[in-house]
Formats: structure tokens, C-alpha cells, sequence
């Protein structure tokens, strides 16, 4: 046990030796040092030189209202002398004010044309049912992966289109086929050849003109992937790093992931990037560590387990940016949903969306296939969390039996359903929608009745909802249902609004001290590993090993961000694409053209910006379609008219809801034994 107590000791003063570090604080503004030296970095500037920010008028505006997209949205930032006379016209940075969030493309190789869907369009019959025909680009409800033209077209569409209208891509996974065909089982090998080729085709598409091969991390437009839970071998499985399919996934995304952090993404696939250096940056998480169906993650508690380990990295990360004033996106493929995540590891997120709110703008994820949104409830989750920790704990804030159940109901009812894992079921019967999903409808019932429903007012929620966050699911490029994707617009004008002139200390001195951090986190855990819960020290060693992975209450007075208060980079409204399967299947000569599904401004959304308190609106209104709220017992036929009306805006509503839900496909419409 000496050995032990010297091993301890020796962490404890490198530790404190760590926290002594002294960060040098400047006054150069401009000189900022960023993540990478790029070419979308904010000039430099120097004495008797400003900033300046002019908004850009688009040439052509009708281009940009057929795409769904507010014309003239974009910025210059240029250097200008003190009277405002450009004088570097070269050195000049446009922000679009626009990303891009695509998701779950699941290209198929296998897939063939005119094959049969039932054989998950893999094999060719000497007679196919005229609906059971596998098209050219994909068929909505079959169970079936993308086509490689739906695939390739899809990205050629965007580049087309789109890639000179965004700042960068949240890009969040799913790039392989799914393991749905016993005839033709995944290898590894065709798993990692299959993640590297996506990965070739996004840099290709989103790289302009002009810009060097040799030099990805400085292209203007930033692409930020994340692990889906069908890009691993077998899916869904993910140990902590360092793996051989953690530098893998290094190797295959290394046009994406800034050198400095190859350490850290060695642990487990996760890493950072500045979108708009020293201003807004893009967490790419491995949500696969909090996912339930992982075997290897059984919670986010212990010290070993990898989600953990996640959420120590979160910690340092987001202190980080914060101290910079950055703000930030959350982003990754499961997303925080009871159903999905373990429930420690679902409570944590929360926690930390809400303390961080003053820098976290919201999270971006795919795997559902389906267009929605839920929120996160900070208040449940905190109640939850010092309710584990705290066997004592009494006081009105710690526990609420009441809240935990609820949340424990809901996980029951999903895996009741058979909802914990959405891939695709393995069904050898030929009818044309036997591979279809189950039970979406029902899903969404019960988040509409469990989630929106129990959304509070402002005597609880705070003037700016700040008790909730909120995560987005877009709807996916393989056809489970329509394909789409989104554009998110975002504020920009107010670029250089109240800006501190500071300089900080360069991201690879950063990443040398957190990994260092990290490690000794690690030996500590192999420390408290030797003891047993009788042992004294016991204790004393988890009392000064603090549990960085729950988050310190955020200060006091410190602003609401810009996902709560409007102010740069809070979300305005988001355009979602979609393609008719529909109409392709029946054209031979059908050419692929995404359309506008909606744009959130639109009816009978109405939404006016996309703050936290716009969501909380639309979910109450959801809400109210709810069979609960239907009843008119009782009244007079006047007051039963009035309310039948209201009541058919209210049903209207959400069975617009349900539609981009499911990209005008109609699944809802469709006889299955469970929607």
C-alpha cells in the first residue's frame, strides 16, 4: 500500500502544480491563437487597423428564396484603416451565416438496380412483383440502404446548390450499409474501406477551387463528422481507446481532426474544431459511450467506463471555450433521449447543457431517420443525479421520487416496444414493406404526451426557458423515409459586437496539459481501483479525486447565450430538403432535385427565431393535439363549435408535425400493426 500512497501523492502535487498554471492574457485583437491557422481565420490586425463587418448583397436573390434561404444574409469581415477605408481587400473573410447538417447516408454497394426488396436489394429474381422492385434512387419503407445515385447524387446536388452558401458541415455518421443481410455479412475491413470513401467524397465536395489538396484543415469550409453506431465493426460495439479502430477512425478522418488532438481522440473518437476561429466551435461527441445498445458502456459513473471518461474530456473542453468566450454546438449520432442512452449518461448531458448554457448553443444528431426535436429537463436530471449521490439527501431540491419515475416509465414503455435500438430487423418474408420501421407514430405520441406535455411555464422555466435545452434529430439521406438534410442559418451581423481584445495560449500547449490531465485521471482510476469499499482511505481518495464529470453550477450573473437570448450565432430558422421517392419511381427519366420540405417560418410553424423559448412554444402547442385535451362534454353547441375549430387548427398542427416527421413519405397512413 506504500506504493500506493507515493503513486497518490505524486498525482495530487502534479495536479496542483496544473492548476498553479498561469494563462498570459494580451491586448492584440486579431491575434487570437486558434485551433488551426486557417483560411477562414479573422485577419490580423495591427495598429491604426479595425475589423469591419459589411453585409453582402446577393447578386442573385431569387436563387436563394427557391432554396428556401433569407438572400442577403451573408458578411464581409476585411480590414479597414480607422476611417474606415479597406485596406486589404485580399485578407477579406465572408460568413455565410449557414450550415450544413447531414446525416445517415448509408451507401450500399450492394445495392442493385431492379433487384428485390425483400432481399434488401442486394440479389435479382427471376420474377419480382412490380412493387418490390428496387429503383435507381432508393425506395421510401423498404428497409433498404442508399443506392450509390442516390448517394453520390445527393452530395453533388449539395455541392451544386449549397456548398457556396454555408460556413461548414455537421456530418453526423451512419456510413456504412447496415448489417441486415445474412447472405452478405459486414467485414471489418470493408467497414473501414467504406468509412474512408465517404470520407474522400465529403472532403472532395466541400473543398472550392483553388484551395490545396495538401492542406484540408485550412478549407473554408469546416466539416465535422461524428461515430455513427453502424460505422464500427460489429455495429453498435465501441471500446475506450486507444484501439486499433480508434487511430482507424483517426487515420480515415484526418482531414477533419486537428493534429493537436490526436491524443485525445485516440481515447475514444472525439474531438473539437473551430468553425469561426476564437468565436464558435463544434463538439463532435462519441455518443456510442452513452448508447444502451453498446455492450461495452454500461453507464457514465464509474471511473473506467469509457462514457466517463467522455464526459472528463467534456469538462476540460467546455471550461476551455468558455474562458475564450467561444460559444459552441453540441453534436453526434444517438441523441440525448432516455429511450436511447443510458440514464446516467442521459441525466449528465443535461446538466451539462444547462450549466454551459451561457456558451452551448444545442445538439445536432441523426440515427432516428426522423425529423423532430426533444427537450432536455435540467431540473429532472439534477434531481436525479443528487439523488444517487446523496444517501442523506432531504432537502426538497435533492429528490423527487415522482420526477425519476416518470423518466423510468418512459425508458420501460420504449423497451417494451422494442425501441432501444433502431436499426432495421432481419426479415426474410417478400412483401414490400416487412422491413419498415414500427412504432415511429407511437414514438412520437409519447414524447408529444411524456416531454412536451410536462414543458413548464416561466414560474418554473425561467424568463428564457433556461431549464430546458433542446436536442435535433434530422431526418437522414437513406431512405427509410424520404431522404433530407438542413440548412441552419444563423446570426452573423453581429460578428465584432462587443468584442474583447485577448489572446490566450496556443491550442497545442492546451492539449499537452489536458492530456496529461487525462492520463493521471486514468491512473487515479486504476488507483481507486485496488481499494474496497471498508478500506478507510477509501474515502479520502474519492474526496480528492473530485468528479469532474458533474458539472460546477454556472456563476452567478453570467448572460444567457445565444441559445436562449438573441445575439451572434443564435439560431434563426433551419430550411429542411427533402427528395420524392415517390415521383422518381414512377419517371424513368426523373432527375434528382431536392425540394423545400419547409422552413421553420413557415405555417403553421410561425416560428420567428429558433431559441430555446420558440421551441418550448412549439411544444406546447403540440401538446395540446394530445386525445387529452379533446374533451367538450358538457358545453353549449356554440362553445362545442368554437372549440371543434380550435381544436382542428390544433389537429392540423400536429399532423403537420407528423408529415415532416416523416418526409411526406405517409407511414402514418400505412396499415401496419404498429405505428
Amino acid at each position: 500500500m506504500a506504493t500506493a500512497d507515493s503513486h497518490f501523492r505524486v498525482i495530487v502535487l502534479c495536479t496542483f502544480i496544473t492548476l498553479l498554471t498561469v494563462l498570459s492574457v494580451g491586448l492584440n485583437f486579431g491575434n487570437v491563437s486558434s485551433l488551426e491557422e486557417s483560411s477562414s481565420s479573422l485577419p490580423l490586425v495591427h495598429k491604426g487597423e479595425r475589423l469591419q463587418v459589411t453585409q453582402i448583397q446577393d447578386d442573385n436573390e431569387d436563387e436563394y428564396k427557391i432554396l428556401g434561404l433569407t438572400p442577403n444574409h451573408s458578411v464581409r469581415v476585411g480590414i479597414t484603416d480607422l476611417k474606415g477605408n479597406s485596406i486589404d481587400t485580399n485578407s477579406e473573410i465572408i460568413y455565410h451565416g449557414r450550415f450544413l447538417h447531414i446525416t445517415d447516408m448509408h451507401p450500399d454497394e450492394l445495392n442493385k438496380l431492379g433487384s428485390s426488396i425483400p432481399k434488401k436489394c442486394h440479389k435479382k429474381l427471376s420474377y419480382i412483383p412490380e412493387d418490390e422492385l428496387c429503383h435507381p434512387l432508393g425506395d421510401a419503407m423498404s428497409g433498404c440502404d442508399s443506392p450509390m445515385q442516390l448517394y453520390e447524387d445527393t452530395l453533388a446536388w449539395i455541392r451544386k446548390n449549397l456548398k457556396d452558401k454555408i460556413d461548414f458541415v455537421i456530418w453526423t455518421g451512419d456510413n456504412v450499409r447496415h448489417d441486415n443481410d445474412r447472405g452478405h455479412p459486414r467485414l471489418e475491413g470493408d467497414i473501414f474501406k467504406m468509412n474512408q470513401n465517404v470520407a474522400n467524397k465529403m472532403a472532395e465536395v466541400f473543398m472550392d477551387e483553388g484551395e490545396e489538396d495538401d492542406m484540408p484543415l485550412e478549407r473554408r469550409v469546416k466539416i465535422i463528422p461524428s461515430l455513427g453506431n453502424n460505422d464500427v465493426y460489429p455495429h453498435n460495439l465501441v471500446a475506450p481507446g486507444p484501439t486499433l479502430q480508434t487511430r482507424e477512425m483517426y487515420k480515415i478522418w484526418r482531414d477533419f481532426v486537428p493534429a493537436e488532438q490526436m491524443h485525445t481522440f485516440d481515447r475514444g473518437i472525439y474531438f473539437f474544431r473551430e468553425v469561426i476561429p476564437g468565436k464558435l466551435a463544434v463538439l463532435s461527441i462519441n455518443t456510442l459511450y452513452f448508447f444502451k445498445s453498446n455492450p461495452l458502456s454500461d453507464n457514465c459513473d464509474g471511473r473506467k467506463q469509457p462514457g466517463y471518461k467522455l464526459f472528463e474530456w467534456l469538462s476540460v473542453t467546455l471550461n476551455e471555450l468558455r474562458r475564450r468566450h467561444m460559444k459552441v454546438w453540441l453534436s453526434g449520432h444517438v441523441p440525448p433521449i432516455p429511450k436511447n442512452l443510458h440514464y446516467s449518461c442521459y441525466t449528465k448531458m443535461a446538466v451539462w447543457m444547462h450549466e454551459y448554457r451561457d456558451i452551448i448553443i444545442g445538439g445536432l444528431y441523426g440515427h432516428m431517420n426522423t425529423d423532430h426535436f426533444v427537450p432536455l429537463d435540467s431540473v429532472k436530471a439534477w434531481k436525479s443525479i443528487k439523488g444517487q449521490n446523496d444517501e442523506n439527501c432531504t432537502d426538497e431540491n435533492c429528490t423527487d421520487e415522482n420526477d425519476v419515475e416518470d423518466y423510468k416509465d418512459v425508458i420501460d414503455m420504449y423497451g417494451g416496444m422494442g425501441l432501444l435500438d433502431e436499426d432495421f430487423g432481419v426479415t426474410r418474408k417478400s412483401k414490400r414493406y416487412d422491413s419498415a420501421p414500427q412504432g415511429k407514430v407511437t414514438y412520437l405520441e409519447d414524447i408529444r404526451d411524456s416531454m412536451f406535455a410536462r414543458i413548464k411555464g416561466k414560474n418554473k422555466s425561467g424568463e428564457h426557458g433556461d431549464r430546458y435545452a433542446f436536442a435535433h434529430v434530422t431526418a437522414s439521406v437513406i431512405p427509410t423515409f424520404n431522404p433530407g438534410f438542413r440548412i441552419w442559418e444563423y446570426n452573423v451581423t453581429d460578428l465584432l459586437k462587443g468584442d474583447i481584445e485577448r489572446q490566450f495560449e496556443p491550442w497545442t500547449d492546451f492539449f499537452t496539459r489536458i492530456n496529461q490531465e487525462l492520463d493521471e485521471s486514468d491512473e487515479l482510476a486504476d488507483i481507486l481501483e485496488t481499494f474496497d469499499d471498508d478500506d478507510p482511505r477509501t474515502k479520502n481518495y474519492y474526496t480528492l479525486a473530485k468528479d469532474k464529470t458533474i458539472p460546477q453550477i454556472m456563476p452567478p450573473g453570467t448572460p444567457l447565450g445565444p441559445g436562449y437570448v438573441m445575439q451572434l450565432f443564435s439560431p434563426e430558422r433551419y430550411t429542411q430538403y427533402y427528395l420524392d421517392l415517390d415521383s422518381a419511381a414512377k419517371d424513368p427519366d426523373f432527375k434528382l432535385d431536392y425540394r423545400v420540405h419547409y422552413s421553420t417560418n413557415d405555417k403553421p410553424y410561425d416560428m420567428d427565431s429558433l431559441l430555446v423559448e420558440d421551441w418550448m412554444e412549439l411544444a406546447r402547442r403540440l401538446a395540446q393535439s394530445s386525445p387529452l385535451k379533446k374533451s367538450h362534454r358538457g358545453k353549449g353547441d356554440k362553445e362545442n363549435k368554437q372549440d371543434l375549430q380550435e381544436l382542428s387548427a390544433v389537429s392540423d398542427l400536429w399532423k403537420t408535425f407528423i408529415d415532416r416527421a416523416f418526409l411526406s413519405t405517409g407511414y402514418q397512413n400505412f396499415p401496419f400493426s404498429t405505428n
